[in-house]
């Protein structure tokens, strides 16, 4: 009876141990708000804020954003990613730590954290900031009439929850950056960071390395960098923007590609 007591005990130890491998790592809690990839902020009027303890800027919107079933809220901060259009913002906001802005952004995720994309931005005036805040910020639904980008760029903005090709193509159309599409070469971790090294094979092309952003896209290579140790060959696309003379890229595809041994390395 005791070895029959002890084999069960040990069956439920390990069910247990198993459910918890089985559970994704670093997983929210039920109760925190996240953003869909891809989710647009159309003109959602907040701060852009240095953080000097963790050296990066991040978006604190005035009001809450309404999602599809819940609302980011009000004050709460989205770090900001490497890009033109935080270049420019933080180029007007000179030696300030603080920028009142009116912001248009897609949210990118990467390991249960959101992050922004900045698409476009116009600065608030003193005179801005004294005023109430509207009840909520045109991010979901509405906000259209009043937007200041062309109807049919938003439109195409804010269609559908991932960032496909279409979207990649407005927001670079709108930011001035390339959208890159099924370029070859490798990803690979150097440091802290994850980059893209283009392969030319023999191309005329700038061999400069590409610091990926996070996002869905990012995760899904790191998986797969994961899987297949050592130096592998990809196809990749993406938003390639640049940061204080750095190249990032916006990760939107990765496919393995095979040489059958037509290439060397």
């Amino acid at each position: 009876m005791r070895t029959i007591l002890c084999i069960s005990l040990l069956i439920v130890s390990c069910g247990a141990f198993a459910a918890l491998e089985r559970a994704p790592k670093n997983a929210p809690e039920p109760d925190v708000v996240r953003m869909p990839e891809g989710f647009f902020l159309d003109g959602v009027e907040g701060s852009l804020e240095w953080d000097a303890a963790a050296l990066k800027w991040n978006f604190r919107p005035l009001q809450r954003i309404e999602l599809t079933k819940k609302e980011w809220p009000a004050g709460e901060k989205l770090p900001v990613l490497q890009s033109s259009v935080l270049e420019q913002m933080t180029k007007l906001a000179g030696s300030a730590s603080e920028l009142r802005v009116r912001l248009w952004a897609m949210a990118t995720l990467y390991k249960h954290e959101n992050y922004l994309y900045p698409v476009f931005f116009m600065p608030l005036k003193e005179s801005q900031d004294a005023a109430a805040p509207a009840e909520n910020a045109h991010a979901a639904t509405g906000g259209q009439e009043d937007s200041i980008l062309p109807p049919e760029i938003l439109r195409q903005l804010k269609a559908g929850s991932s960032p496909d090709l279409q979207r990649f193509q407005q927001i670079a159309e709108v930011t001035g950056d390339i959208n890159l599409i099924g370029r070859a070469g490798y990803l690979e971790k150097r440091g802290q960071h994850e980059i893209f090294e283009p392969d030319a094979f023999g191309q005329n092309m700038d061999p400069r390395r590409f610091i990926l952003l996070p996002c869905m896209g990012m995760e899904t290579a790191e998986k797969e960098m994961n899987r297949t140790p050592g130096r592998e060959r990809y196809n990749v696309s993406g938003l390639v923007t640049v940061y204080q003379g750095q190249r990032y890229l916006l990760l939107r595809r990765t496919e393995r590609t095979y040489t059958h041994g037509n290439f060397t390395q």
